[in-house]
């Protein structure tokens, strides 16, 4: 079996990116894929808004899985991704892809759920200063808070953090001291 897909799922600004970038360093060849990578050539091109910006997000996402999911020179990497997907349709489509990735390339898929409480996220949201594509407006952030539920995968795999008083170096050794626990293959 190949190393794990590492999912961190949440929503903006709880702080995915910084924990990420923490989790790589714990293992002997991880790789980050940032979900901002994705977006960001797609911002480029449509807004939000336009009925043209799912299409052409879901077909970088699908290209640069089905890359990863097939690469020979890569098979050993354990990658971690993150990603801020609802429940609802579209946030199924889009974790549907990376599950497929996974399945794909033989690896186990580990979902992490990090959160935070609201007023930590709104700090955090303001705190330092955010790319253009990285959302920004705090009304923004707590009426989808409000609105929309992070999706889950559910079951042993699955581990969810609440980072609210926890340095993001903590929340990336629990990270990896999970997968370490469910999947003997990132040993």
């Amino acid at each position: 079996m190949a190393p794990p897909f590492i999912y961190i799922n949440g929503y903006p600004g709880v702080g995915k990116y910084t924990v990420a970038k923490q989790l790589v360093q714990m293992f002997p060849n991880a790789k980050l894929l940032d979900n901002h990578l994705l977006i960001d050539p797609v911002a480029a091109v449509y807004e939000r808004s336009m009925p043209e910006y799912q299409g052409l997000r879901k077909l970088v996402r699908k290209s640069i899985l089905d890359s990863i999911s097939t690469s020979v020179s890569s098979r050993d990497v354990t990658w971690v991704f993150t990603d801020s997907q609802s429940s609802d349709k579209d946030g199924q489509a889009a974790v549907a892809d990376y599950i497929h990735a996974a399945e794909t390339r033989g690896s186990p898929i580990i979902s992490i759920i990090l959160g935070c409480c609201a007023e930590e996220n709104v700090l955090r949201l303001g705190a330092g200063s955010r790319p253009k594509t990285k959302l920004s407006d705090a009304e923004i952030l707590l009426k989808t808070r409000e609105t929309e539920d992070i999706y889950h995968f559910g079951g042993k795999a699955e581990l969810e953090i609440n980072t609210t008083k926890m340095p993001a170096y903590h929340a990336a050794q629990a990270i990896f001291d999970f997968v370490q626990k469910v999947s003997p293959t990132s040993r």
